[in-house]
């Protein structure tokens, strides 16, 4: 039966093989008696692992180690790279001290990982990519709103303006009423053009940094909806990089989002805090709530937008977010960003 088994087997003795089955000989290319009695175990060991290995053999044998897998690399007989699993235990062999023990070949399982986390850096690249080019989007589409459209605007009201001092006391009615009509369009499409254009990229995010640009949209956000909003902060004594602080920025508005279609709530709490190189944000409300799980369980992805956001922007920053919520008792969501350092000046 050992003979026959599909993994491998060996016992070391004096740093050297004195039994190999078939399938532990054949995983690096040699026949069984290639290797009892004629090679040493790290003769097959790639470099780099021979002291791991060598530390773990003398551990087994005074005793030291208990009996746990571990994994290192091989070198076969035609120089291949092969990640091996092994576990052993100490014994008597021939009224020797000796070490027996089983060996798998996971070679296939390690260049998947590794293929897998390739693709996982690449997806974190583009994504970040992604991101960075919609930021850019939105800031020029900001910027063009403003300076083009805005003062477009403004100089077609400053005309219409002239244009009504200029017409006489005499001037009928209905050109009076169509003007002022004009004068009321104009001044209304102008408040949305400012307001569409900060909300796709504040210049003040740029101009005077996170905190007030903070606090001005939760202000906003607070006149607009006639809901109760707090913002705090804690150990925020510093400026942090442009990516951070627009990550920042872009999750807090998401979530005040979320708030806003589906909380129904009457008040809400933002906080911002730093401390250890973490930053942290906490949103909460008081609203409806939902099932958490049922949330992330529904196949309808638009339900989840939302934290789907969230999660892709402070992904980028091996971020975590933490929804705690449950019908009728409100939502908070908690998001931090490890690893994060001030901005140096």
């Amino acid at each position: 039966m050992v003979e026959a088994a599909l993994v491998g087997i060996y016992i070391i003795q004096n740093d050297t093989f004195r039994y190999v089955n078939p399938a532990l000989a054949h995983m690096f290319g040699y026949q069984p008696e290639e290797l009892i009695d004629r090679v040493k175990v790290l003769d097959l060991i790639h470099p780099a692992d021979q002291e791991g290995v060598m530390r773990r053999m003398r551990q087994r044998f005074t005793g030291q180690s208990t009996t746990t897998p571990h994994t290192a690399r091989g070198i076969t007989r035609h120089g291949e790279v092969l990640h091996f699993e092994s576990l052993a235990r100490f014994v008597m062999y021939q009224d020797e001290p000796a070490i027996t023990g089983t060996l798998v070949n996971v070679t296939s399982c390690v260049l998947a990982q590794e293929k897998l986390e390739k693709h996982r850096r690449q997806l974190k690249r583009l994504s970040a990519q992604l991101i960075a080019s919609r930021e850019a989007e939105s800031k020029r589409i900001s910027q063009e709103l403003h300076d083009v459209i805005g003062q477009a605007l403004t100089a077609v009201s400053i005309n219409l303006a002239h244009i009504k001092q200029d017409l006489s006391q005499d001037a009928p009615p209905a050109i009076q009423e169509r003007l002022a009509e004009s004068e009321t369009l104009i001044s209304q499409t102008l408040t949305q053009t400012r307001k569409l254009s900060l909300e796709l990229r504040p210049t003040m995010l740029d101009d005077l940094g996170l905190l007030p640009t903070l606090r001005w949209y939760i202000h906003q956000f607070k006149n607009r909806l006639n809901i109760k909003a707090a913002f705090t902060t804690n150990g925020i004594h510093q400026s942090f990089s442009p990516e951070v602080e627009t990550v920042v920025y872009r999750v807090v508005q998401e979530g005040l989002t979320n708030v806003a279609r589906h909380a129904q709530a009457s008040q809400v709490a933002v906080n911002l805090s730093y401390a250890a190189e973490q930053l942290a944000i906490t949103i909460a409300d008081d609203g409806i709530g939902f099932d958490v799980q049922a949330l992330f369980q529904s196949k309808n992805i638009d339900d989840r937008l939302g934290l789907l956001g969230i999660e892709e922007r402070i992904s980028l920053f091996a971020g975590t977010l933490t929804v705690n919520a449950a019908p009728g008792q409100g939502t908070t969501l908690t998001i931090t960003l490890p690893g994060i350092k001030p901005q140096s000046n």
